[in-house]
């Protein structure tokens, strides 16, 4: 098995575990935690960017420090998603 990836090293134990049920069974819960552990990490950044606004730094100096654009910093802040998260589910034709 391979390790996983910085910082989710202490997951290890998962594919670790002898029975291939129990295994399989807590990968799975694992896995569907995962947008919820992204929403979470989302709102922390969402935070510190926040804080760093709230500090006096303008946004291009935010994406600065954080090596993303200003622009991308103001989204950022602002909570607005970019990508497959900001694309809207369509209704399935009826």
């Amino acid at each position: 098995m391979t390790t996983p990836p910085s910082p989710f090293e202490n997951l290890k134990n998962l594919a670790e575990q002898e029975d291939p049920t129990e295994r399989a069974k807590n990968v799975g819960k694992v896995l569907e935690a995962i947008p919820a552990l992204q929403h979470w990490l989302r709102e922390v950044r969402q935070g510190a960017v926040q804080e760093m606004r709230s500090d006096g730094m303008s946004h291009a100096e935010v994406g600065k420090q954080l090596g993303l654009s200003r622009a991308r910093a103001q989204q950022i802040a602002e909570g607005r998603a970019t990508g497959k998260r900001a694309e809207k589910p369509t209704a399935p034709d009826a």
